[in-house]
């Protein structure tokens, strides 16, 4: 019997200054999925938006000693602006992207191979706030502004996935490569929401998934100026949204 191809997975791995987790991200990284369905087809690629400390040296170094990892220096800053290239830089069947310091379990990785690989999901997405998902260390204020910010996605833009900040999301290449076309050019967070928010727009089905996933005491991630900068984006998006008529 003929064995089927199994799918190429490519995870994204934005950073920015990072020498101090980047080694340890990207090995534990390579050794889980070196244990699982994927491991022979995977690649990592270390989207690079900006960093000016040791993070260029360490990711040569790990390109050198994994054959599967790469480099992707960007000029300019953004989460966004880092995923929406390496999309477009991608040559794998499954294309996503996750937190450097693995706050989403790193497990959940097979669970979103398997899901594209045996049941031919689209999206999948991690979620920390359906039933099942486990969330640990995150502070009341981020709680809460994770929460309402959410809340005003549903409201305002007619969502229905739960989760649109978690830094886990997973896309097949051709549904990845469409909604970086139809999208816009944001480069910070609100870009990985926007994929989601226009993915449901054309009816492409968004899976969801519970994670577990523990908050990072050193995050760089500012509370205040990422919701600003988030409402901007929705109010933008609420616009768009009028003009088309979804």
């Amino acid at each position: 019997m003929m064995e089927v191809e199994r799918m190429t997975l490519n995870v994204v791995i934005p950073v920015l200054n990072e020498e101090k987790a980047l080694r340890a991200g990207v090995e534990g990284t390579v050794r889980f999925l070196d244990g699982t369905a994927a491991e022979g087809v995977y690649t990592i690629t270390i989207a690079d938006n900006g960093s000016t400390d040791g993070t260029e040296r360490i990711a040569g170094e790990l390109c050198a000693e994994f054959g599967q990892v790469s480099y992707l220096k960007l000029g300019e800053r953004g989460v966004g602006l880092a995923f929406r290239e390496a999309i477009r830089h991608n040559r794998s069947d499954i294309v996503g992207y996750m937190d450097v310091d693995l706050a989403t379990d790193i497990r959940h990785l097979e669970q979103v191979y398997r899901l594209f690989t045996e049941e031919g999901a689209r999206i999948v997405v991690g979620s920390r706030l359906l039933p099942g998902s486990r969330v640990y260390g995150r502070s009341l204020l981020r709680e809460i502004t994770s929460r309402g910010l959410n809340i005003l996605l549903k409201v305002l833009l007619r969502v229905r996935f739960s989760d649109a900040m978690c830094g886990f999301k997973f896309y097949r290449r051709d549904v990845a490569e469409h909604l970086v076309r139809v999208g816009s050019d944001e480069k910070g967070w609100f870009f990985c929401a926007e994929m989601m928010i226009r993915a449901e727009w054309e009816g492409i089905q968004v899976r969801e998934i519970p994670v577990i996933w523990h908050d990072d005491p050193d995050s760089k991630v500012k509370v205040g100026r990422l919701s600003v900068a988030y409402l901007k984006s929705i109010r933008e998006l609420c616009q768009e949204k009028r003009g088309k008529g979804h």
